[in-house]
C-alpha cells in the first residue's frame, strides 16, 4: 500500500508561555517492510531545531520556541509505501525449524545481546495473574507461547478509550481488564519478558480499513503500538487486534514501553496546557 499520512499534534496553552523544549518522534522509518518516499516536520511558531537518531534507532527532532506562544503545533506528513505479509504461520500455528527453542532463548546468547528488552520496566511488570497465566504456556515452542499471550491479552481485556491514562501500567491495565493499543502492548511485553521472551514496545499507525482501504478516501486514522518479539528472528504482532501487523501499518519506531518513543514531549515556562491530536491517512494505491 501506498499511504498519506498527515498527523497534528500540539498544545494550547491558557496563557502565553515563555520558552518550550521539546522532542518529537513522529518520522516514519525505512525498513525491510517499507519505504519512506517523503517526509516533512513543520513546526509552528518558527523554532531551532536539531535531529538525531536515539539509542533504540527512531529519528528524533529536537526543537525549542523562544518567544512567547499561546499554541504550539508540530505536523508531520510522510508518504510511505508499505510491503503485503504472506504469512499466516499465527493461523497455522507454524515453526519454523530456525527458530529458537528455550534452551536457547535463555542462553547466553540471547541475555548477552538483547538483555534491554527482557527486563520488565515500571509501565510492564505483569500482574501476578498475568504471570502465573504465561507461565502455564512454557509446554509449547517459544513462537507459539508469545502467539497464545497475544491471545490471552487479548480475550481479557477490551480496547476502550479513556479507560486508562497516558501513565497507566500493565497490571492496572489487567486488572481493569480495557484500556487502548498501549495498554494492550504494555501487558503483552510484560508477560513476554516474565518468560524469558525479549520483547519490545513498537510505535507507528494504522490504517482502520487495512489493506481493503479505499483507495483515494482521507480517512481519520491513529497512532498505534503493538509488539514484536525474538524466537530467533523479530516477529510483530498486534495484541489489540489479535492479528499479524500487515501492510496496513506504518512504523515509526520502537523501545522497552511508551516512554522511549511517545511521539512529543517536552517542558515549558508558562501555565495550564491542554494536548491536541488529528492524525488523518490516505490510501494512494
Amino acid at each position: 500500500m501506498r499511504l498519506s499520512i498527515d498527523h497534528v499534534t500540539g498544545f494550547r496553552y491558557a496563557s502565553p508561555v515563555r520558552a518550550s523544549y521539546n522532542e518529537a518522534r513522529m518520522t516514519p522509518i525505512s525498513t525491510p517492510s517499507q519505504v519512506v518516499w517523503t517526509s516533512r516536520l513543520t513546526i509552528t511558531p518558527p523554532a531551532w531545531r536539531t535531529s538525531y537518531t536515539d539509542y533504540w534507532g527512531t529519528p528524533v527532532t529536537c526543537f525549542e520556541v523562544h518567544e512567547p506562544h499561546d499554541r504550539l503545533e508540530i505536523e508531520s506528513r510522510a508518504l510511505v509505501e508499505t510491503r503485503p505479509v504472506h504469512d499466516d504461520w499465527d493461523v497455522e500455528r507454524r515453526v519454523p525449524a530456525d527458530d529458537l527453542g528455550w534452551a536457547d532463548l535463555h542462553g547466553t546468547a540471547v541475555l548477552d545481546e538483547l538483555s534491554e528488552y527482557l527486563l520488565t520496566t515500571e509501565r510492564t511488570a505483569p500482574h501476578e495473574e498475568l504471570a502465573e497465566l504465561a507461565a502455564g504456556l512454557t509446554d509449547r515452542p517459544p513462537r507459539l507461547a508469545a502467539l497464545d499471550v497475544c491471545a490471552l491479552v487479548h480475550d481479557r481485556m477490551a480496547y476502550e478509550v479513556g479507560a486508562t491514562g497516558v501513565t497507566s501500567t500493565a497490571a492496572e491495565a489487567w486488572v481493569g481488564g480495557r484500556g487502548v493499543c498501549q495498554d494492550f502492548s504494555h501487558v503483552t511485553c510484560g508477560a513476554l519478558r516474565w518468560l524469558g521472551i525479549p520483547a519490545r514496545y513498537v510505535s507507528g499507525y494504522l490504517h482502520p480499513s487495512g489493506p481493503d482501504a479505499v483507495r483515494g478516501d482521507t480517512v481519520e486514522g491513529e497512532s498505534h503500538s503493538w509488539v514484536e518479539f525474538w524466537c530467533g528472528s523479530w516477529q510483530t504482532y498486534d495484541p489489540t487486534a489479535m492479528r499479524l501487523v500487515d501492510e496496513s501499518y506504518v512504523r515509526i519506531g520502537h523501545g522497552r514501553d511508551y516512554s522511549d518513543v511517545s511521539p512529543l514531549r517536552g517542558t515549558y515556562a508558562g501555565g495550564d496546557s491542554k494536548m491536541f491530536v488529528k492524525v488523518t491517512i490516505t490510501a494512494l494505491s
